[in-house]
């Protein structure tokens, strides 16, 4: 019986020593458990206000996107005003779609000077995905190359996009190959059609495209499509040309070309 007593009286001991010992812990480190506790509250929660923010944010942006886009299709005539009242109230990547549809509306009523100035924000803005911003300077170096202005700075936009493994690369090329063709300069631009037909990946409609004005250009500059060279018979001059002669295809890109594509 004492020994049964004694067990207990030991036990109560280091009970009462474990409890003593967590008094004092707690006297010196419970305000920093405290912090501690608050903080990873306020971490979580803090996290799911913001989660919440954002989401809150894209679905206003999304609302305010689809809203625009109907006024801008019913008032054409006011499509830029419509899309660039709205650019303030949004967010992220409808911002930069946002300005596509304001530059399409600008170069759509003939204004392509506000049209090159909005792909030119939507190239320069390093949050916009950079395939997007790619094809803003695609779409500029056309609008400008339409116009028929500055060729040259035509040429140096489409340039840029024009690297092998820029997702409008091959879209590039085109351009770069029809521009080279309006200043005149044949050779150039039948080099870069002959490029875009030899490449395996070359999308279907580029390269059948890039055909046709290859075979003409070949047939203008007097050269044999299978021999690689010029061919014996001399080459027309516009003196030459009868009166009734067809219109020169290649005169003008395709009707085609006008408006900004992405790859075909």
């Amino acid at each position: 019986m004492s020994d049964i007593n004694s067990d207990l009286i030991t036990q109560e001991v280091d009970d009462e020593v474990r409890r003593e010992r967590m008094r004092q812990l707690w006297g010196a480190y419970g305000k920093y458990l405290i912090g501690l506790a608050v903080g990873v509250v306020l971490l979580v929660g803090g996290r799911e206000g913001y989660t919440a923010f954002v989401e809150s944010r894209e679905e206003a942006s999304s609302a305010a996107f689809e809203a625009a886009s109907k006024s801008a299709a019913l008032d054409t005539a006011n499509a830029v005003q419509v899309w660039q009242d709205t650019l303030a109230g949004l967010e992220g990547g409808y911002k930069a779609l946002a300005r596509l549809r304001l530059a399409a509306a600008a170069a759509a009523n003939g204004n392509t000077a506000e049209a090159v100035a909005a792909y030119d924000e939507i190239a320069a803005d390093s949050a916009s995905d950079e395939s997007l911003r790619s094809l803003a300077q695609l779409f500029a170096g056309m609008l400008i190359a339409r116009d028929g202005q500055d060729l040259d700075d035509a040429r140096a936009r489409l340039s840029v996009v024009a690297i092998s493994g820029e997702p409008w690369y091959y879209s590039a090329l085109e351009q770069l190959a029809l521009v080279d063709l309006m200043k005149g300069d044949k050779n150039v631009a039948l080099q870069g059609f002959n490029q875009l037909v030899s490449d395996a990946q070359t999308p279907a409609g580029i390269r059948g495209r890039a055909t046709q004005l290859k075979a003409s250009l070949e047939a203008k500059l007097g050269i044999d499509p299978l021999a690689g060279t010029f061919a014996d018979t001399p080459v027309q001059t516009p003196a030459d040309t009868p009166d009734d002669a067809p219109a020169d295809p290649l005169a003008t890109p395709p009707a085609e070309t006008d408006a900004p594509t992405g790859e075909q």
